[in-house]
């Protein structure tokens, strides 16, 4: 008989316990994804001394190698979650995190900050593409909306712990009378902490291969599957929702952070008063994130998960577009207003793709079609890190929030292509 977590059922076999493992990763995820880059600018200029005009352009170019070992790496993590089981591909994740944050404020120049970044990216391959492949194993599918709604409100207080608390660290350790590269130091280690922690909570992951997955395939194979699948329009579709759904994380993090960095020191900020500015436009993304989740996962339990990639997408339009164009994302009024319309977006997009591919991805090979989610999502990151990073010190730094507005125009074309097409059955390859 299946179990229950509140108004979800559960697969057969999944246990209570078990979901509430996962939703502690769910918790944790988000802030370990975008807390390395969000306190990077911090480190750039007290441990590496980057000059401002260029931070752009090097943080543009961290992420685009991280983006590079990711899409090496997320299918085989992908592959190898549908032969060995979720369970040691997240302790790999977290324990890879764990190294990469307490090495990575001790990097002296560029060339240690890119092997410690590298490692990082290893430990986002393994853990990202878990979060939606545990998803789709432990809900049943009329009911998978819900556990996305709470996994994604519990994504949103972890990243408003994360962004809006966590960030004042250096700050607060300052005020003790650490030094400023001492002060990031201890930022980085208490989150390498929490990682190191998460690592041992994922031993109360469901054990085993997911019971879904029949036979074991060769790697090779399941990586052939999960490109072949895309001939479904409907994955082919999750595939580019995933492009621009995973770079939202890094654009709102990576470069909303250095563009307020730099504005509060135009200000006369210090760069622990600059960290710490984060917090109040952070707060307003992840809390009206926080807030939408919710009903943006009961609606997705309601409407065709198509047209929930259609109405996430203007809404992504709309907040990339406008926090693109706003003067200073320090001062009020207006502004907080975009924050928080930014919020919606990205949330809306995140949960869309992740719904839809949950539905759509065939279950022999789940683990393998959601890894190229990843994949696609590293890609995205990749070229619009890479652009962006450019445009925010040759154009403006509002350009890569422009730049992600272009990108989901371009995606709300071709869902609304795929809305008119039939249904396909599943691929059999």
């Amino acid at each position: 008989m299946s179990e229950r977590f509140g108004p979800i059922e559960l697969m057969p076999g999944v246990k209570r316990t078990h979901v509430l493992a996962y939703l502690w990763a769910a918790f944790v995820s988000i802030g370990v994804f975008t807390y390395l880059t969000a306190l990077q600018p911090y480190l750039l200029e007290v441990n590496i001394g980057v000059p401002a005009e260029r931070r752009g352009i090097v943080s543009g170019d961290l992420q685009f190698w991280q983006e590079i070992v990711t899409l090496l790496m997320v299918g085989f993590f992908g592959a190898w979650s549908d032969r060995v089981g979720r369970r040691i591909v997240y302790i790999t994740g977290f324990t890879l995190a764990a190294l990469a944050y307490a090495a990575y404020p001790f990097a002296n120049d560029m060339g240690q900050l890119l092997i410690y970044r590298l490692i990082f990216a290893v430990a986002v391959a393994s853990l990202g593409g878990m979060l939606a492949t545990v998803l789709a194993d432990y809900p049943v599918d009329a009911d998978r909306g819900k556990l996305t709604g709470i996994s994604f409100v519990l994504n949103a207080i972890g990243a408003l712990v994360f962004l809006v608390v966590l960030v004042r660290l250096p700050q607060m350790y300052a005020g003790y009378g650490l030094t400023e590269t001492e002060a990031g130091r201890a930022a980085y280690l208490t989150v390498a902490f929490i990682c190191a922690i998460s690592a041992l909570i994922m031993l109360g992951l469901k054990p085993g291969r997911p019971d879904q997955v029949g036979e074991r395939l060769p790697f090779k194979t399941l990586i052939t599957q999960g490109l072949v699948a895309a001939r479904k329009p409907r994955i082919a579709l999750a595939y580019a929702a995933a492009f621009t759904a995973r770079a939202d994380l890094v654009i709102v993090a990576l470069f909303l952070a250095l563009w307020v960095q730099i504005a509060a020191q135009a200000a006369g900020a210090t760069q622990a008063e600059a960290a710490a500015k984060l917090g109040p436009i952070f707060g307003i993304v992840q809390g009206i994130a926080l807030i939408w989740a919710p009903f943006f996962g009961w609606l997705a339990d309601k409407i065709d998960r198509v047209m929930m990639v259609i109405i996430a997408t203007i809404l992504s339009i709309i907040g990339y577009g406008w926090i693109g164009l706003v003067p200073d994302p320090t001062a009020g009024g207006w502004t907080l207003v975009a924050a928080a319309m930014l919020g919606i977006g990205q949330i809306s997009g995140i949960l869309a793709s992740q719904v839809l591919i949950a539905q759509e991805a065939p279950a022999a090979i789940r683990g393998a079609v959601i890894g190229f989610v990843g994949f696609f999502g590293a890609l995205g990151i990749l070229v619009i890190s890479k652009a962006g990073g450019i445009a925010f010190d040759l154009w403006r730094p509002g350009a890569p929030f422009l730049i992600m507005a272009g990108a989901n125009a371009v995606l709300l074309m071709f869902a609304l292509w795929v809305r008119v097409q039939p249904r396909t059955e599943e691929v059999v390859v």
